[in-house]
């Protein structure tokens, strides 16, 4: 009786064979001595032992002519559409449109600019498609203070991190909450040396990466994260807000929520945001296109990552 390194070697053997050297299932019961139909069943063996990884590379398509339609709606700057046939599941979607940002943003990003990072899971994806590309005296900053006490795969700092070791730029980070319990404690930290410094490189980025959020509490990140309540969020959306982006909620015409969150909140202003000469958001599912409109009309993104099926529901509802 073979122990458990053994059986993983013979398992490895007999998928290289089949996968690798592209051999008959019979010729393989030949070389080990075994009956065709056990080596079927250690070809799914490795399989679920991870063994072998089987991955499957649909093909990534644009569409051209729903981007230029954005673009001469909106006044957008750039947009990329990525082409889905059906709606994907989120997990799949983000990470189209996670390789599509991080193209664009590659063609964007020049010497000497500072790179604006805000969190969310697009932004993450953006961030992991990116390939290695040292850019010479770049700065990566964090527009929105920490979510928590504990750093997930998504927090700004983290992809400020991240994103410093792609471009081998220079991260510089926000160590405050992003949001406060009142406004009183907000405006003693926003005077502190180091929050101040932060928020002010931040004014300076020539590009902000940003997710789109929604105010729907099956897709609100900070609240499906525990990073604001139930009670919280009901308080943005009895204002009207549709969306976020950095924590600034907005309404579904663009205008800024009137919501004392804004007040409480630690990181770049709405005002600030605007100065930054591109500002691209990575955003798509349909239930987000209100969000992405309030967004665009608003002016907090001029640049926009999205997928078909969402883009043509932003204009659908531009319309109506």
């Amino acid at each position: 009786m073979t122990n458990n390194a053994e059986r993983d070697e013979i398992l490895a053997f007999v998928a290289e064979k089949y996968y690798l050297e592209d051999h008959k299932q019979t010729d393989i019961a030949e070389m080990i001595g075994l009956t065709r139909s056990a080596v079927s069943r250690m070809l799914t063996e490795a399989r679920d032992k991870g063994i072998v990884e089987i991955m499957v590379h649909h093909p990534f398509r644009y569409n051209h002519g729903l981007a230029k339609e954005m673009q001469r709606r909106f006044g957008l700057r750039h947009v990329t559409v990525v082409e889905c046939i059906n709606q994907p599941d989120y997990e799949d979607l983000r990470k189209q449109l996670g390789k599509a940002a991080s193209r664009l943003l590659a063609e964007l990003i020049k010497p000497g600019y500072q790179i604006g990072v805000a969190w969310g899971t697009t932004v993450q994806a953006t961030i992991e498609a990116f390939e290695i590309n040292p850019v010479p005296e770049s700065k990566v900053v964090q527009l929105v203070g920490v979510l928590g006490s504990t750093r997930h795969s998504y927090s700004a700092q983290t992809l400020v991190e991240r994103m410093a070791h792609k471009i081998d730029g220079e991260g510089f980070y926000l160590y405050s909450p992003f949001i406060v319990e009142n406004e009183k404690t907000a405006a003693s930290l926003l005077e502190d040396p180091i929050v101040e410094k932060a928020i002010s490189i931040g004014r300076e980025c020539d590009i902000a990466l940003m997710g789109i959020g929604t105010t729907k509490p099956e897709y609100c990140s900070l609240y499906k994260g525990k990073h604001i309540s139930l009670k919280e969020l009901d308080t943005i959306r009895s204002a009207s807000a549709v969306g976020d982006v950095c924590a600034i909620y907005f309404e579904r015409d663009g205008s800024l929520a009137q919501v004392d969150f804004h007040q409480r909140r630690i990181g770049t202003s709405f005002t600030d945001l605007q100065k930054i000469d591109i500002r691209l958001a990575v955003a798509g599912n349909l239930e987000k296109a209100e969000a992405i409109l309030g967004a665009i009309r608003g002016g907090f993104v001029n640049s926009l990552v999205t997928d078909n099926i969402t883009a043509l529901r932003v204009l659908e509802i531009d319309q109506g």
